[in-house]
């Protein structure tokens, strides 16, 4: 199923073809269901976008969907941009998207800067370049409580990571995360089971980086894959659209619309 023009707010530059549209509204409509996300439904599918000063629902209904994938939100939707991917892929499942209630943000108070803008957000450069960024970074104090956001199992006991820090990694059951850049001496070893909201590390300093150097580094894998979540290969490397290697296992998504979710429900202090 493909649009042949994009759809959506008209200031934008959106030609909203009647049968485009109709096929905007559906997709909005099947996320909404399978999000639990109201705020995603267009409110019906009539191959309509109203124009303003008129209210639309369907240009609502992609701004919400565009807000909680950590997009740009400009309430336009483009044949083969970022935002019909994502849509697509909800609708196919190959975005793992945990209900509401049952996770948390990994910590009780705010990052201090966003996870959505280079460098701190997924797939920004890293080596000049040559590499893209496996996860994101949230920035916060050094000993800073993290929380495990969701039920979960240690799948192995923490180790050496980057710089002087640590790395836990727990399956969640939906999906697996590494929590990376961690102060060493987290008490916690594989097998161990894990609670949301549970303390299960503290924020690391990383040595010998620039300011700021005190982070969470979060990644994010659907749990399919099999061996290391990092690769040494680039061939056998997870990779961003353009082709650039994240050299990690091919199982990694993008965790930005998760935190944009989670962020809603900060862990209990």
């Amino acid at each position: 199923m493909e649009i042949g023009a994009a759809v959506g707010a008209w200031e934008k530059g959106a030609k909203n073809i009647r049968a485009d549209v109709e096929i905007v509204q559906r997709l909005l409509t099947q996320a909404a269901q399978l999000l639990g996300r109201p705020e995603v439904d267009p409110g019906g599918v009539d191959g309509d976008v109203s124009r303003p000063p008129r209210t639309s629902g369907t240009v609502k209904a992609i701004k919400a969907f565009q807000n909680l994938s950590g997009f740009g939100v400009d309430g336009r939707i483009d044949p083969g941009g970022k935002t019909w991917q994502r849509l697509n892929a909800v609708i196919d499942g190959s975005v793992v998207v945990p209900a509401a209630g049952e996770t948390c943000f990994p910590f009780a108070q705010a990052a201090t800067q966003d996870w959505t803008h280079t460098p701190r957000s997924f797939g920004s450069n890293r080596s000049k370049g040559q590499r893209a960024h496996a996860g994101c970074d949230l920035y916060a104090p050094v000993g800073r409580t993290i929380h495990a956001v969701r039920d979960g199992v240690l799948l192995r006991d923490p180790y050496e990571f980057y710089a002087e820090t640590a790395a836990l990694e727990i399956d969640h059951g939906d999906f697996i995360l590494r929590y990376g850049e961690i102060k060493r001496g987290s008490p916690l070893k594989k097998g161990d089971r894990v609670t949301m909201g549970q303390p299960i590390a503290q924020v690391g300093r990383l040595v010998g980086i620039d300011v700021p150097s005190a982070m969470l580094h979060l990644e994010m894998y659907r749990g399919d894959g099999s061996g290391p979540l990092t690769v040494q290969s680039r061939d056998v490397s997870a990779k961003r659209a353009d082709g650039v290697p994240f050299m990690r296992r091919t199982d990694l998504i993008d965790p930005t619309p998760f935190l944009n979710d989670w962020n809603t429900r900060p862990a209990s202090a």
